[in-house]
């Protein structure tokens, strides 16, 4: 008799996508060092061009102590000074300095149009104060006590603003059986993906958890040109469970007793917006699930401790502190993602600013009551940016929904075979009605121009049941509380970090996004956030049989988007573990294929910092360096403006200030010693 396969909420996913440190000690990853002052007595007085705090100078005149009130009770005044009076008010504080910390000797790239570059900048507390001239800075801003940083020609820029990402899952992928092909990693072939998952299996770690798991495959990358398969994992093992996620996150491959495990049969079903995978002719299971069938699956994983989580997410915050990011996302956040990150935040583990889209199946329900994680304010760095979903997969596993046929079709599909919706035109109606009746701004994930168009009629149904009297952005779902309550409950700064309105919808992916599609998105008032390094990681694939030629060329067109006025936001690709801003800078002002695509460089960096932090309604806080905003920056080995896009991946990033206090530090000086 046929049976249901269960769909899972994304809850149950998190088994596969949260780790620890305990559970992950194997491949154990720096956490950023603490940041200690000197002791006071060890300061020694030097340049005023030096990162230490110059220490303030005895005061001159009648206002100094005098010598008889560090004496003892009851010893006599020395000869020729007079007796202390007693009732003589307490000598007044030293004045607070001008200003705590000025960075200079350095390029300064603001990203303010009204001021593009600087020489100094200025902080008091946690904001800026101050940007100009190094002489006019130092002139007007320094006093004994400020800390005086040069940065000895290194760069500094706005702090990177994530447009879209998953930072607890990057724990699990970076500890993972590594798959990636070259230049990520070394798998070129199945037997070396074989290889590096029996590896994998003898350490510790996989003798703990009872599953073989390995992340970053990519089939259009091996040498065999063809999809993994059940038979292929089974060398691996027959006896353990063995689980590779592929490298676009929304696939995945099992061997024969994982296939067992999750109870997936010949008489199994697909669920809506997903496919079970079978052999050419047959109803057996070939071991690929996409799309839920992938989602379903990882519910069989065994579950993870709640530490063991939290430690993910340490983990992933490791990543991005290291690359220069103040402000991460956690995309397609679930119940349990809530509950754990406000633990992280109630625990003052945060030490970077995290907005959370919560995913709308699994958590719309749970926004309601959820009285930790709001929309209006940050709580200890956590911060709810809205909802979200997908309509569909990737171009490059031929997951993507497209209105015309695939250039060659997957194993077992008919030439007219075009990928598939996540969703009927009913259920994605209904999540956008959804998220507007809720008030969330939403970020929807949709990559083929099928899916694309199902996310403008959502979108178009959802703005004409909107109040006559709504913004034109989407509300903001929790009234703001009261200022002195807030402040009680925020750490220093936050009480008054306000985000403006929600912004306006976001579209994720956007791979084959047409160009009268890119019209209707800007009468929607959309913005979009591209992946522009799966181009060239997967230009092979793409080109000969997925898109073809023509239709690759076109792949995520940033520029054609850009010149419509489309507020055009960049994002690090899931397959590569380090997010570096600098590779995704350099795949968009350089593709390999439809150069007429590529952002100029400003415009790339924009993409990275000012723009997301204007999507995320933090634009008068962060993104760029001017007076007022959070002094959030990353100091970098070189000026990115400067550099060829073939140099980009060789600038570091050699420290990260997140509103004034140094929470990654390399060694190589220019940022913050003390705070």
């Amino acid at each position: 008799m046929k049976h249901e396969f269960t769909l899972r909420t994304l809850g149950a996913a998190i088994g596969l996508a949260l780790a620890a440190p305990a559970l992950f000690a194997q491949t154990p990853a720096a956490a950023p060092k603490p940041i200690t002052p000197a002791p006071a007595a060890a300061v020694k007085p030097v340049p005023a061009t030096s990162p230490a705090v110059a220490p303030a100078k005895p005061a001159a005149g009648p206002a100094a102590a005098p010598v008889a009130a560090t004496a003892a009770p009851g010893t006599p005044p020395a000869a020729g000074t007079a007796p202390a009076d007693p009732n003589a008010p307490p000598p007044a504080p030293p004045p607070p300095p001008l200003s705590d910390i000025i960075f200079t000797n350095g390029d300064v790239l603001t990203l303010d149009d009204k001021r593009p570059a600087a020489q100094a900048v200025a902080i008091k507390g946690t904001r800026i104060i101050a940007v100009g001239k190094s002489k006019e800075i130092l002139a007007r801003w320094k006093s004994e006590s400020t800390e005086v940083v040069d940065l000895a020609g290194k760069t500094l820029v706005p702090g990177f603003v994530d447009a879209w990402g998953q930072l607890s899952r990057l724990g699990l992928y970076s500890v993972a059986a590594p798959l990636q092909p070259p230049p990520a990693g070394s798998v070129s072939d199945i037997n070396g993906l074989v290889r590096s998952l029996r590896d994998w299996s003898k350490a510790d770690l996989a003798q703990r958890f009872g599953w073989v798991i390995g992340y970053g495959y990519d089939d259009s990358r091996l040498r065999e040109q063809r999809p993994l398969s059940r038979q292929d994992l089974d060398a691996v093992s027959t006896d353990k469970p063995v689980l590779v996620i592929h490298h676009s996150g929304r696939q995945v491959v099992l061997n024969s007793r994982a296939l067992e495990l999750a109870g997936i049969t010949r008489d199994s079903v697909s669920p809506p917006a997903g496919r079970i995978g079978r052999w050419p002719g047959s109803k057996e299971p070939d071991g690929s699930l996409d799309g839920a069938a992938a989602t379903a699956l990882l519910g069989a994983l065994p579950k993870l401790s709640a530490d063991d989580r939290q430690a993910l997410i340490q983990q992933g915050q490791t990543l991005y502190l290291q690359n220069g990011y103040t402000t991460a996302v956690e995309g397609r956040a679930t119940p349990e993602d809530l509950a754990l990150y406000t633990q992280a935040a109630d625990t003052g583990a945060l030490k970077l600013d995290v907005m959370l889209y919560a995913d709308l199946a699994s958590a719309g329900g749970a926004l309601k009551g959820h009285k930790s994680v709001g929309p209006k304010y940050y709580k200890n760095r956590l911060r709810l940016a809205g909802v979200s979903f997908a309509l569909d997969g990737v171009a490059e596993d031929r997951s993507a929904w497209l209105t015309q046929p695939y250039q060659l079709p997957p194993p077992g599909k008919r030439s007219a075979y075009s990928g598939y919706p996540w969703a009927t035109d009913e259920a994605a109606a209904e999540l956008f009605a959804r998220a507007a009746a809720g008030g969330w701004p939403v970020a929807v994930e949709a990559n083929g121009d099928a899916a694309i168009d199902q996310a403008i009629k959502g979108l178009r149904a959802a703005a004409a049941v909107q109040p006559a009297s709504a913004p034109a952005s989407l509300p903001t779902a929790q009234p703001a509380k009261p200022a002195a309550k807030q402040r009680a409950r925020q750490p220093l700064g936050d009480a008054a970090r306000q985000p403006a309105p929600p912004r306006p919808p976001l579209l994720v992916g956007a791979q084959a996004v047409g160009d009268a599609q890119l019209d209707a998105l800007k009468e929607a008032g959309a913005a979009l956030s591209f992946a522009p390094q799966r181009l060239a990681l997967s230009l092979a694939a793409l080109k000969d049989y997925t898109l073809g030629p023509e239709r690759a060329a076109r792949f995520a067109p940033a520029a054609a988007a850009q010149a419509r006025g489309l507020p055009v936001l960049l994002h690090a690709d899931p397959a590569r573990l380090d997010p570096s801003p600098f590779a995704v800078m350099a795949a968009a002002i350089k593709r390999p294929i439809g150069e007429d695509q590529q952002l100029a460089p400003l415009d790339a960096l924009k993409a990275l910092t000012l723009l997301p932090a204007r999507q995320l309604g933090e634009e008068k806080l962060k993104g760029s360096i001017a007076a007022g905003k959070l002094a959030d920056f990353a100091v970098l080995s070189a000026n990115p403006l400067k550099t060829p896009a073939d140099k980009l991946g060789e600038i570091r990033v050699v420290g990260t200030v997140k509103e004034g206090v140094t929470v990654f530090g390399s060694g190589e000086g220019g940022v913050p010693i003390t705070r």
